[in-house]
Order: structure tokens, then sequence, then C-alpha cells
């Protein structure tokens, strides 16, 4: 986990953080006002903040049409990760928290530096079947989420926000979304 002397030597030296917070922001601040299926320059910013490359352009019509389609009513986990899987074939743990994340900003996102370096998360291997890989795969991820809860309520993880609210005090932002900042920062 990440140490509170670690979140107080991110929180000042903060200009990367600060970067981040900001494309953050306007990601989630443009969500309702655009169409995001069709609006080019939200994709950009999405796709540079959330690391979103090397995909076919069917993928990313899926991905913001189905993130269009759901803004209003919401989505799981398990079906954003079915839906996801019919663009090319695979289980995107990743892009699917991050999808997720955003229609619900208290839900961690699952970057596999953070779920490894800080949660001591793994995937699931490819050798179990596509079924059984895809259950590992959901059951790894709600564990994650109960660990990253846990940690986000334990006495550190409150001393952490109290840390980034006394830096930041009016962001805006869900505690979830605090410590993920925090979490990502000190694996760079």
């Amino acid at each position: 986990m990440i140490s509170v002397q670690t979140a107080e030597s991110i929180l000042s030296n903060s200009d990367k953080l600060l970067t981040g917070m900001r494309k953050y922001k306007k990601i989630m601040d443009a969500l309702y006002w655009t169409d995001v299926s069709a609006d080019r320059d939200f994709q950009r910013a999405f796709n540079d903040f959330f690391v979103m490359r090397s995909r076919k352009s069917q993928y990313y019509e899926m991905f913001y049409s189905y993130l269009e389609e759901k803004k209003d009513t919401g989505t799981t986990f398990e079906e954003t990760l079915d839906h996801l899987n019919k663009a090319e074939g695979r289980f995107e743990i990743s892009f699917s928290s991050k999808l997720i994340h955003v229609l619900n900003p208290n839900r961690p996102i699952w970057d596999h530096n953070v779920a490894v370096e800080h949660f001591r998360m793994r995937l699931p291997g490819y050798g179990a079947g596509i079924p059984a890989r895809r259950r590992e795969i959901i059951r790894a991820y709600h564990e994650f989420c109960s660990r990253f809860y846990e940690y986000l309520e334990s006495s550190q993880g409150q001393t952490i926000l109290r840390l980034f609210n006394d830096k930041y005090p009016h962001t805006g932002f869900t505690d979830a979304k605090k410590l993920d900042f925090l979490l990502w920062a000190d694996h760079d």
C-alpha cells in the first residue's frame, strides 16, 4: 500500500498530479454535455488520459457508443466486460473498469501497475478456457474493489485522503478517485 510519507511526497511535488487532475476534470465535466460517441475531442482526451491506444477503429466506436448509451442508466462491470469482448475477442478488465468508473466515479479503476504493486492482484492466465477466465476476471475485479475500499476506509487511507483534501480542498472528486490519483502517481 501507499504510505503516508509517500502520499506526502507525491502531494508536495504534484505538477504531474495536477496535470492529470485537470485532464480528468475536463473529461468528467464534458461527459454529460456532449455525445461521446461522436465527439472526437472528448474521445482524444479520454484516450490520452486513460491510455487507450493501439485499438482498431471498430473498438473505439463500440466503446464510445456504449459509453454514450449507458451514461444515463449505468451498467455493471460484467455487462461492460462482455460488451467490450465483442469488439476484439479479449476480456478488457482495465478498459471495462475505466468505463465503469467514468459512469460511477466511486468505483476504482483496475490499472495493472496499481493492482499488482499496491494490491498484489494478478489476472488469471489464458489456459483455463474462456468461461473460466471470464469468471476469474470478474472475481479478481470484485476482490480488487473490496481491497481498494477496505484500504480507503482504513485509518491510513483516511489520513491520505485528509492530506489530499488539505492540498486540494475543492476538486469535487470522489474519495476513490483521490486515492486512485495517488496510487497511480506512486508507480511512475
